[in-house]
């Protein structure tokens, strides 16, 4: 009788945990979702040579996804210390 009682005691909390695990996983199921329409399909990516690069503004297209950001910063005004890195970045990536 004692093992049939450990079995069913073992079987319990396990069956716990795994109802537990299935909660935990739909919850981050559920609220890492993704809406399908934020993906880019087959047909808005073009197929590019080896080293060609794509600008969406040249076709027409707005792009979604800035393609270089060349700084942050809290406030509007860059400091100093910073204002010619950030010159120099543009100026070797203009677009």
């Amino acid at each position: 009788m004692p093992r049939h009682r450990a079995l069913f005691v073992f079987l319990t909390i396990l069956s716990l945990f795994l109802v537990g695990t299935f909660v935990v996983l739909s919850s981050f199921t559920y609220y890492l979702f993704i809406d399908p329409s934020a993906y880019l399909t087959d047909l808005e990516v073009p197929v590019l040579g080896k080293h060609e690069r794509w600008n969406g503004s040249e076709h027409g297209l707005p792009e979604r996804i800035p393609r270089i950001i060349h700084q942050t910063w809290k406030t509007e005004v860059l400091p100093p210390r910073w204002k010619n890195i950030s010159e120099e970045c543009r100026e070797m990536m203009p677009d």
